[in-house]
């Protein structure tokens, strides 16, 4: 599948009037950390979409997300006074309060100020706080169910969540999740020669990925997107399949060994050329190590809202250490093991062109993902429903890995097997 330009530009331009951009905004989004904001404290900047808006935590403790311009003048927001439970603009005074509408206006007349307050029009954001995140709905109109997917549920040690700003647009970071075949070839330093880095379930679970480096994949469409499999052949004649959830439009949940800590990413566009990378870590038996969350975050910036700060750049080709490949290390890039997705898609480019990719096999899920997404935008340009929010439960959503016998299937293990046997 080869791409035209004006496909490219279809799946990974987000701005307000883009078809991506429609769509993305039917989804709840995450936003902020929600440790980032204090009662009355300083509003911060956010940038979802290309959009620019302020987050703010008021004096009772709810959180206000509004465009960052005011209405009145456009004056930033950024710059307001964040007290009495509101944001007030600091060149004529207007305040909002956290749920966007504008509650004083104090250079209108007393006896009309109220009416004139309730006359301005100003956009409603849908604002939740779950798993330590402040997640915002931008669509416009009722929203729809919150993804309460299994580490929204859980109680806060059982839950890691971090945030990396990166210099390139989201599509690239939702493939580089998809994508298993890289795994056991991009990741194989941290699996050898750095393998001390990873906590024991998770390196002996990735390990198995360095016999097969050419798995075959298999899939299930599923309402929320797809369910991939990547199957690897094993030395006993056994197969080791990773099985992931590919929850759309740019949720991945990535297979973490059994009985052991599970992954997620969300690969969101703070614009078309940046985009904020979530990290999930949690466990739904029991609280969340230090040693685990480690393996995740080892050597990343201290800044939990942008954790790729000590990432480099292209002008130090994000510090590669040559020395480190002759010397075993695949990459050379031995900082931590998720920089390396981050650079390999930083070094295609802030907006990669996919006109100019070769394909081949193992680009299969790639090209189905893409296949779903620009049918999506047909069908909402055409009035349909928008896809992926209906007809399942978020928190059954689990990514796992497992071993099974030639007698089996990978299908015979997921959930929706396991379901559909126990209904037969």
């Amino acid at each position: 599948m080869v791409m035209k330009k004006e496909e490219n530009d279809a799946l990974t331009l987000t701005g307000v009037d883009t078809p991506m951009g429609k769509l993305l905004r039917h989804f709840w989004t995450p936003a902020i950390r929600s440790s980032a904001l204090a009662a009355d404290g300083a509003p911060v900047r956010v940038k979802l979409y290309g959009q620019k808006f302020v987050a703010f935590r008021t004096t009772d403790g709810k959180v206000g997300f509004v465009d960052e311009a005011c209405p009145h003048r456009g004056v930033s927001l950024a710059l307001g006074r964040n007290e009495g439970n509101g944001l007030r603009c600091i060149f004529h005074g207007w305040k909002m309060d956290a749920n966007g509408a504008v509650v004083d206006a104090p250079c209108e007349p007393a006896a009309r100020r109220e009416r004139f307050c309730a006359s301005i029009r100003m956009p409603r954001y849908g604002v939740r706080e779950a798993a330590g995140v402040v997640w915002v709905y931008l669509g416009g109109g009722e929203a729809p169910r919150f993804p309460d997917f299994e580490f929204n549920t859980l109680p806060a040690d059982h839950v890691c969540i971090r945030r990396a700003v990166v210099p390139y647009n989201w599509l690239q970071g939702v493939e580089a999740h998809i994508d298993s075949s890289h795994v056991g070839l991009l990741h194989s330093g941290f699996l050898t020669v750095n393998d001390d880095k990873l906590e024991p379930a998770t390196r002996a679970n990735l390990a198995q990925m360095m016999s097969d480096k050419a798995p075959t994949f298999e899939m299930n469409p599923t309402p929320y997107g797809l369910q991939e499999s990547a199957l690897r052949k094993m030395g006993d004649g056994s197969t080791y399949a990773r099985v992931r959830e590919i929850v759309l439009p740019f949720y991945t949940f990535i297979p973490g060994p059994q009985d052991g800590p599970c992954g997620g990413r969300m690969s969101v566009p703070i614009d078309d050329e940046t985009s904020a990378e979530w990290y999930i870590v949690y466990d739904p038996r029991r609280p969340l190590t230090k040693e685990v969350i480690d393996t995740t975050f080892f050597n990343t910036s201290d800044d939990p809202d942008n954790f790729a700060l000590n990432m480099g750049d292209a002008s130090n080709l994000w510090g590669q250490d040559r020395e480190a490949m002759k010397n075993g290390h695949f990459s050379g890039l031995t900082t931590n093991l998720s920089f390396e997705d981050f650079v390999v898609q930083a070094s295609m480019g802030r907006r990669y062109d996919r006109s100019q990719e070769q394909l081949g096999s193992a680009d299969i899920i790639i090209v189905k993902v893409r296949k779903m997404m620009s049918e999506a935008l047909v069908m909402l340009e055409k009035g349909g429903k928008v896809p992926w929010l209906e007809g399942f439960s978020y928190p059954a959503i689990r990514a796992q890995s497992l071993v099974y016998g030639p007698t089996n299937s990978w299908r015979d293990f997921s959930r929706e097997g396991q379901e559909a046997s126990a209904n037969s």
